[in-house]
C-alpha cells in the first residue's frame, strides 16, 4: 500500500475540524432588551443602593423555630425536589446538544463461519472463516452554527431551571413564614378570646348574684350568658384554623401533617428588618430569579432562530472508516463526505424560522411584562408595609380607649348609673378591637417579608 494515500482521511478530517470550528453562526446575535424603570421604586423612602434582599435569610429572622422549619422545608420540599430534577434534566439535555458538535465514533467487530460443497458429485466441502475489526467516524460539520445555536439554547434552558429553582427557594420560604405567622396570629386570637371568656364568665357570676339579691333581672342574666356563649363559639373556629394550618404547614415541610412547634412571639421574629432601604430598582434584574428565567428564556428563543435559520442551509458531514479483516489479511479504510441543501419542502423550513421568531416575540414580551410586575409587587409591599404600621398605631389607640370604655361601663353599671346593655357593647367593642390589633400585628409583620421576598430576597 503507497503511504501517501494513507494521509488522506487524516488530512480530511483535519480540514473539515478547521471549517467547523470556524463556521459562522447564522441568526441574531443576542442583545439584552432595554426596560424602561425608574431608579426608585414607588413608595420607597431611601435610594440607598443597599437592600434588605442582601440579608440572607437566616440572618433575618430570630425565631431558631422558625429557622428549622425554614430549613427543613428546603430540604425536604416536593416541590424543591421536583424543581432540582428539572435542573439536572436540563444539564442533561446541555451536555447532549454540546455532545453533538463533536465526531460521533463507533466500533464494529464481526466474524462468521461457512461451509461450501464444491460443483459436481464429489461430495467434497470447502470451509472458511472470517473476522474483521473496523472502527467508524461520523460528523456533521458545523457550518452556520446550527449545533452551536442549539447548545446556545439548551445552555439558556438550563439557566432558566437553576433560576426556576430559586424561584421556587423564595416562595418556598415565603409560604412557610406567612404560614408560621398566620399560626401565632391564631394562638394570640385564642389568648384573647379565652381571656374574654373569662371576663364574661365573671360577669355572668355577678348579674346572677345581683337577680338573686333581687337587683337584677332575669334579662340581664340571658344577655350575659348569650355574650359568654359566643365567645366560647369563637374557641372551635380558631382550634379548627390552627389545626389547618400546621396540616398545610407541615405539607410545605415534605412531611405528614403533624403538630407545628412554636417559637418567639410575633412581634420579636426578625433581627433587623430594616424595609426603609429596598435598593434600587434595576437592581432587580439581577436578582429577581422570576426575571433572570424570564430572560434566559429569550435568549433560548434567540438561539432557536438561528437553528432555523441554519435549517434552510446546505449541511455537510464527512463519515470514514478503519479496520483489518483477516483471514486473509487486509487492511481496510474509507473516507466519505456528503453535502445536503434543501430544495422544496413544501414552505416548512421558512415557516421553522417564523415560528421560532414569533416565539422569541412572546419571550420577550414575557420579559418585559415580568419586570414591571416585579416593581409592582415591590411597590405594593413597600405600601402594605408603610400602612399596615399606621394601621397598628391606630389599632393600638382604639383598644387603649376601648380597654377604658369597658373599665368605665363596669363601674357605672355597679353604681347603677348605667345599663347592662352599655357594659356587653363595651366589652364586644374591646373584644373586637384586640382582636383587630392582632390581626394588623401579624400583618405588620408578614408585610416585611413580603417586600423581602418581593425584592428577590431569600434566593441564597
Amino acid at each position: 500500500m503507497d503511504r501517501k494515500y494513507s494521509k488522506i482521511p487524516i488530512l480530511f478530517l483535519a480540514l473539515s475540524m478547521f471549517i467547523a470550528l470556524g463556521g459562522c453562526k447564522v441568526g441574531p446575535k443576542y442583545v439584552r432588551p432595554i426596560v424602561k424603570t425608574d431608579s426608585l421604586f414607588r413608595f420607597a423612602q431611601s435610594g440607598d443602593t443597599n437592600s434588605i434582599a442582601n440579608v440572607e435569610w437566616i440572618k433575618l429572622f430570630k425565631d431558631t423555630v422558625l429557622q428549622r422549619l425554614i430549613r427543613t422545608g428546603l430540604t425536604n420540599n416536593y416541590d424543591i425536589r421536583i424543581a432540582y430534577a428539572r435542573i439536572e434534566e436540563a444539564r442533561a439535555a446541555f451536555k447532549v446538544a454540546r455532545g453533538q458538535q463533536w465526531p460521533q465514533i463507533s466500533a464494529i467487530a464481526a466474524g462468521g463461519w461457512q461451509q461450501a460443497s464444491l460443483p459436481g458429485n464429489s461430495g467434497n466441502t470447502i470451509e472458511y472463516s472470517t473476522l474483521s475489526a473496523v472502527g467508524q467516524i461520523s460528523w456533521e460539520i458545523d457550518l452556520w452554527g446550527k449545533l452551536r445555536r442549539s447548545k446556545e439554547a439548551a445552555r439558556a434552558n438550563l439557566f432558566a431551571q437553576v433560576a426556576y429553582q430559586q424561584a421556587v427557594r423564595i416562595i418556598l420560604i415565603n409560604e412557610i413564614v406567612n404560614n408560621y405567622f398566620n399560626l401565632l396570629e391564631f394562638d394570640n386570637e385564642l389568648r384573647i378570646t379565652k381571656e374574654n371568656i373569662i371576663i364574661r364568665q365573671k360577669s355572668l357570676d355577678l348579674v346572677r348574684n345581683k337577680m338573686i339579691a333581687g337587683t337584677a333581672s332575669g334579662l340581664v342574666v340571658a344577655q350575659a350568658e348569650a355574650e359568654l356563649a359566643q365567645a366560647m363559639t369563637k374557641v372551635p373556629m380558631l382550634d379548627m384554623q390552627i389545626g389547618q394550618n400546621e396540616n398545610y404547614l407541615s405539607i410545605l415541610l415534605g412531611e405528614p401533617p403533624h403538630a407545628i412547634n412554636r417559637g418567639n412571639a410575633m412581634l420579636d421574629q426578625f433581627n433587623t428588618p430594616a424595609v426603609q432601604t429596598p435598593g434600587i430598582a434595576p437592581q432587580l434584574i439581577f436578582r429577581r430569579p422570576d426575571i433572570i428565567q424570564a430572560e434566559q428564556t429569550l435568549v433560548a428563543a434567540n438561539a432557536n432562530i438561528g437553528v432555523a435559520r441554519a435549517m434552510m442551509l446546505p449541511s455537510l458531514g464527512i463519515s470514514g472508516s478503519i479496520g483489518a479483516a483477516f483471514n486473509p489479511t487486509n487492511l481496510i479504510y474509507s473516507a466519505l463526505g456528503n453535502l445536503v441543501a434543501p430544495i422544496f419542502n413544501g414552505g416548512q423550513l421558512r415557516q421553522g424560522v417564523k415560528k421560532a421568531q414569533a416565539q422569541k416575540e412572546q419571550m420577550l414580551y414575557t420579559y418585559q411584562f415580568t419586570i414591571i410586575n416585579a416593581l409592582k409587587e415591590v411597590s405594593n409591599a413597600l405600601l402594605e408595609y408603610q400602612k399596615q404600621g399606621e394601621i397598628v398605631t391606630s389599632q393600638q389607640a382604639t383598644v387603649n380607649a376601648a380597654q377604658t370604655a369597658f373599665d368605665l361601663s363596669n363601674q357605672l353599671y355597679n353604681a347603677g348609673y348605667a345599663s347592662y346593655l352599655d357594659v356587653i357593647n363595651a366589652q364586644q367593642m374591646l373584644f373586637s378591637a384586640q382582636i383587630a390589633l392582632s390581626q394588623a400585628q401579624s400583618n405588620e409583620v408578614t408585610a416585611v417579608i413580603n417586600v423581602y421576598t418581593s425584592l428577590g430576597g431569600g434566593w441564597r
